[in-house]
């Protein structure tokens, strides 16, 4: 089952992709569905990164790049990593990335996601311009900072939430 990416409109025209309305449902038991996608700027001329977030838990994989076809590779190459230091087990790690064989882009559709990503974007293109050039931009140490990036849940038991205590939480039970 392809992965569905809901591209905001400027990555969508960057990429030369067209969306399309693709509702589909995960295979049983698959977790990492639905991911989020939008362009950060760095503070360097013409040099740009790509941000995945997965939908519900804001898991947030940074990739060097503009576009979607071009940074396929490094998003799958990047996220069993990430998942690793989150606590995923090998053994779910390999069952998630065999289920990530391609993809499909969408338009958006949760004002919530775009909501959260806008408050990601402005922390993460202040965290670039820390960099003193592109190239020594960390992708992984910009993950690990969203890993811990607080958001509000509408769960009156747990009003806030980071990507590390949903899936702590959700996974308790595995």
């Amino acid at each position: 089952m392809p992965v569905i990416i809901h591209a905001v409109q400027k990555l969508l025209n960057t990429s030369r992709l067209e969306a399309v309305q693709y509702i589909s449902e995960p295979d049983k038991g698959q977790l990492l569905h639905s991911w989020y996608a939008r362009l950060i700027r760095t503070g360097f001329s013409g040099k740009l990164l790509i941000m995945y977030v997965h939908e519900p838990s804001l898991l947030t994989v940074i990739c060097k790049g503009k576009t979607i076809g071009k940074t396929w590779d490094e998003f799958v190459g990047r996220l069993p990593g990430l998942l690793q230091r989150i606590g995923f087990s090998k053994d779910l790690i390999q069952a998630e990335m065999s289920l990530m064989d391609n993809y499909v882009v969408a338009k958006t559709s949760s004002k919530a996601m775009l909501g959260h990503m806008n408050d990601m974007v402005v922390m993460l293109e202040y965290q670039c311009e820390q960099y003193p050039s592109y190239e020594s931009i960390s992708e992984e140490e910009l993950q690990n900072n969203m890993t811990q990036y607080l958001y509000g849940t509408r769960n009156k038991g747990a009003r806030y939430m980071t990507s590390v205590g949903y899936w702590k939480e959700l996974l308790a039970g595995r």
